[in-house]
């Protein structure tokens, strides 16, 4: 590993083992890392297609698409194209770190960042929120250290 580590904001299921179990079996499988960077370019991919892009057969594509829908990595819906009931994927927006890692955020165009980055924020902002109501923070202590990372000290 060269040069500086960047900070990435990870959103993984409450529980510990899985929490595991989900790192585990995306960044253990090739097969789930090469449909998952399917995503850095599109929003939305037709299961019909992912099964034509790959070398593998229909049902391990089929399964490793179920097993990233369980671990509610991707969603997925059923919608009517050309007459025609179709399966349609799409990441969620609590897992669309995933998909940043396999891409360089710099090669995103600005405004889709943005976008990311503003869904990232309020994604974690609210989980943080939780998180602190649990352990008996208060929100204003918390308001506090957003203030004090902006330098703003009224």
């Amino acid at each position: 590993m060269k040069g500086e580590h960047r900070p990435y904001v990870i959103f993984l299921p409450q529980e510990h083992r899985d929490q595991i179990s989900l790192l585990t079996s995306v960044f253990g499988s090739r097969i789930k890392l090469e449909i998952l960077n399917e995503f850095c370019s599109e929003d939305e991919i037709y299961q019909k297609d992912l099964i034509k892009k790959f070398p593998y057969s229909n049902k391990t594509i089929i399964k490793h698409l179920k097993e990233l829908v369980d671990m509610k990595i991707l969603y997925e819906k059923m919608v009517k194209k050309e007459g025609k009931w179709v399966k349609i994927f799409r990441v969620t927006s609590p897992m669309k770190w995933i998909v940043l890692l396999l891409k360089k955020p710099e090669t995103l165009p600005k405004e889709e960042m943005k976008k990311i980055m503003i869904e990232f924020l309020d994604d974690y902002i609210r989980n943080i929120l939780k998180i602190a109501e649990y352990y008996g923070i208060k929100k204003k202590e918390i308001w506090n250290i957003l203030r004090n990372a902006y330098g703003e000290d009224r």
